[in-house]
């Protein structure tokens, strides 16, 4: 995917209608008793794994998401004279703001780095104003979360909540991690490349491990985009990242090679992604309610509104560990309602990181915060 120099696309418009809203029942008063039930499965689920994951660690870790292995300071610019249907949220005009990207493994227990697992990314933006979604109204940050596969897993809650019962039942030995990690890469739906329109299928063999930060991120959930629903991908630009894409590392003699091929680089090295949006312009062929469609390209082509460069620095160190792993929470549901996520997989998830937010607290005696600016970080 090259960036976009104008867009000749007509997007949707939002509309109420879009979003089925009796798959979670969290969007709604009056739950009947089959939701409710459905709901306390959730949640009973999701603490277990969080009651696991804890057992298993030296300190407090999220449900999902756990193992950090790049923890960066950056900056983001938002570029000038956007078409106006890119111009929308906190990208209706241009200019730069801090952040801080976080690196990290997606399933609940800390994995060796030789199990091949997907990776994720999840960025906090400081600074942005706007009208404040529920819970987050003392705010000025916007969270996105990114995975580097186009679509997730499951395409409604119920498949997701099969995918977290499986995971939950992680009291757990080495065997069983790396039987998880293979079944991850066997049910792992195509990764199509947005540089090139590549697609690889993860199979039972796995596959070498390659570096973190030659990856193409996706959001593969939906979310509100001003007056439209949007996609969003991060993508390196740097000609040193470009080449770390697909480009294997050696996992033989540490358990932890990513985080040392993450800390090896930002030594010397500035990086630079941009984040894309791929603006909704067909219900039908880009649904919001199912996350595992991949909204195609030849429909709507991404579009680049932003820039992140992030320079030389100690890209992981026990300190920044304290104050980003246990002190933040990454949830999409921390921003704008400009942003606001969209679809049952994000409003499920509003449960999950709510719940994660209480375990951790509890389990640290620490409070989550959220950074009024790096000043708070150093």
């Amino acid at each position: 995917m090259q960036p976009t120099v104008s867009s000749g696309i007509s997007p949707l418009e939002y509309h109420p209608g879009y979003e089925i809203l009796d798959e979670t029942g969290i969007a709604e008063q009056g739950l009947d008793q089959s939701r409710i039930r459905r709901k306390d499965n959730l949640q009973s689920t999701l603490r277990k794994i969080s009651e696991t994951t804890n057992h298993h660690s030296a300190y407090s870790t999220r449900s999902v998401h756990t193992h950090s292995h790049g923890l960066i300071y950056a900056e983001m610019e938002i570029y000038d004279n956007l078409p106006a249907h890119f111009a929308q949220g906190m990208f209706a005009s241009a200019k730069k703001l801090p952040l801080v990207m976080r690196f990290s493994t997606v399933p609940g227990d800390i994995l060796n780095d030789k199990l091949c697992t997907p990776r994720s990314l999840a960025i906090k933006i400081l600074g942005v104003e706007g009208e404040r979604l529920s819970g987050s109204e003392q705010a000025t940050t916007q969270n996105f979360l990114f995975v580097n596969g186009s679509s997730f897993l499951s395409s409604s809650v119920q498949q997701f909540l099969s995918n977290l019962k499986l995971l939950a039942n992680t009291d757990n030995t080495p065997e069983f991690k790396q039987f998880l990690a293979q079944i991850l890469q066997s049910t792992s739906k195509l990764i199509q490349s947005l540089s090139g329109g590549r697609e690889r299928l993860m199979n039972n063999e796995g596959q070498p491990e390659t570096n973190i930060l030659g990856e193409t991120y996706f959001s593969q959930d939906p979310i509100l985009y001003g007056n439209f629903m949007a996609k969003v991908a991060l993508v390196p630009i740097a000609p040193s990242l470009i080449a770390l894409t697909n480009k294997p590392i050696d996992v033989s003699f540490a358990s932890d090679s990513l985080k040392k091929s993450v800390v090896d680089f930002f030594i010397t090295h500035t990086a630079e992604w941009e984040l894309r949006v791929q603006l909704c312009t067909d219900i039908n062929k880009m649904p919001i309610e199912d996350s595992s469609v991949v909204w195609s390209e030849d429909v709507s082509p991404y579009l680049a509104v932003a820039k992140i460069t992030a320079k030389p620095q100690i890209a992981w160190s026990h300190y920044r560990s304290q104050v980003v792993d246990n002190g933040m929470m990454f949830s999409p549901w921390h921003g704008i309602k400009s942003h606001r996520p969209l679809g049952s997989v994000m409003r499920l998830r509003k449960i999950t990181y709510e719940m994660s937010k209480h375990t951790n607290a509890m389990a640290d005696a620490n409070t989550i915060a959220e950074p009024k600016d790096l000043d708070d970080l150093c």
